[in-house]
């Protein structure tokens, strides 16, 4: 009774975290971005497996760099500016669950976001000379600026909600003027204080403390996020708790996403930077490492426990779904096999279905950290399948492949046993 107690609480807490508005809101932000990161990947890959002077496949064909130009183009207007796009989407998310206009949330949003950011940049012009220019860096609008975005928006959104709700603060318009109209000037006030609020901030943060807001949080929380997850430890903690949540039944990967997502995307983006800069790249766990390496077939490896069927199991139930559900895992789509079969509540499973990603998790990690397989530097689609996502994920890296495929045999081996377990119990 104390177990299912325990259990209740903790699906109680994670419901009650999936569904709390700004977590729901930059977990949506991130899936409306979905078709812009996969075709910025796209020419990522284009450039550095294809194009790329020094490693491409067109490396000694005079005019192929040049092309590089056009993925560069795309790149930059993509990736390139993904801190502004999700203050957008985030923005727009927040101010529909607080009943706002959705559009004018996502533009404050940018607003607020392009506020606290510093408005000068330090140049060396040919001369060695040191030039002040009024201009934002892709530094600051790509993937690293993301968490400012994300704040930027949270914070700005959140104060326009409770601003609006303050009539003394509404500018009453006659019933004449149009609704849309009526609406802006409503609007005005609350606007007009989330921007004073967030400029006196930045401004007195500059002027006291001589440094900046973003300087603030890449030191004080971005910073520390993100080597959090570059250690074993880190990084196992969140794939556990992303599998612990599966086996009860709940996305686990959907509820943490808003979380991990972030810091992530700003590990690949780091790598990418490097990368593009023929620099060392600075880190091992990315997204694109985790869906390569720790989600083959979803969460709990399901890639693994499909082979395992085919291989050991004598249910006809368990057979009959797994043909069903083989087609998706191999997109790492996992839902069909989670809930058919169920992998969900199920205690057999559910063992190795935590296991098995925290060990092929393990083992990617060293292999990258003694150089066996290349760092992730390409953002690939979540839906590529194994062993060409190890591929892709590490700029043509063919021992990425390789490790993929031992690890879908240790995976498949150590949920073998329990596929064999179910075999003894009553249908």
């Amino acid at each position: 009774m104390e177990n299912n107690a325990f259990v209740n609480k903790m699906l109680v807490f994670a419901n009650k975290f999936s569904n709390q508005r700004h977590i729901t809101a930059i977990r949506d932000g991130f899936i409306t971005l979905i078709p812009i990161t996969i075709i910025a990947s796209f020419w990522v890959l284009i450039n550095n497996l294809v194009l790329s002077p020094t490693n491409g496949l067109l490396k000694n064909v005079e005019a192929a760099a040049q092309w590089m130009d056009l993925g560069n183009q795309i790149y930059n207007a993509t990736l390139g500016i993904l801190a502004v796009l999700i203050a957008a989407t985030v923005g727009y998310k927040l101010a529909v669950s607080y009943k706002e206009e959705g559009i004018f949330g996502a533009v404050l949003a940018v607003v607020s976001f392009f506020i606290v950011l510093p408005a000068t940049v330090s140049l060396t012009d040919v001369n060695g000379d040191e030039v002040t220019a009024a201009a934002w860096t892709q530094t600051q609008t790509s993937a690293t600026g993301m968490f400012l975005g994300i704040i930027a928006a949270l914070v700005s959104v959140t104060m326009l909600a409770h601003f609006s709700k303050m009539e003394k603060l509404k500018i009453k318009m006659p019933e004449s003027v149009p609704p849309s109209i009526s609406k802006s000037f409503n609007v005005l006030i609350p606007a007009f204080l989330v921007t004073l609020i967030l400029g006196l901030v930045e401004v007195l943060i500059v002027w006291l403390a001589h440094t900046d807001i973003p300087t603030l949080i890449t030191k004080f929380f971005q910073a520390p996020l993100v080597n959090s997850f570059q250690s074993l430890g880190g990084i196992l903690l969140y794939v556990f708790l992303c599998n612990l949540l599966w086996a009860f039944g709940l996305h686990g990967t959907f509820i943490l996403g808003s979380i991990g997502e972030p810091i992530m995307l700003t590990a690949i983006q780091q790598n990418m930077d490097a990368l593009k800069n023929n620099t060392e790249l600075p880190n091992i766990v990315t997204k694109p490492f985790l869906d390569s390496f720790a989600w083959m077939g979803g969460g709990g490896m399901l890639l693994c426990l499909v082979i395992a069927i085919y291989i050991g199991s004598k249910r006809e139930d368990y057979r009959s779904i797994t043909k069903v559900g083989t087609v998706p895992v191999l997109f790492n789509v996992s839902e069909p096999m989670m809930f058919g079969l169920p992998v969900v509540f199920n205690p057999l499973l559910g063992i190795p279905l935590v296991v098995v990603p925290a060990v092929t998790t393990t083992i990617a990690y060293f292999a990258t950290k003694v150089g066996l397989i290349a760092k992730t530097s390409v953002l690939i689609p979540w839906t590529t399948p194994p062993i060409i996502s190890g591929y892709l994920a590490t700029n043509g890296d063919w021992k990425a492949s390789v490790l993929q495929v031992i690890l879908i045999a240790i995976g498949v081996l150590i949920y073998l046993p329990f596929v064999r377990m179910t075999n003894k119990e009553k249908v």
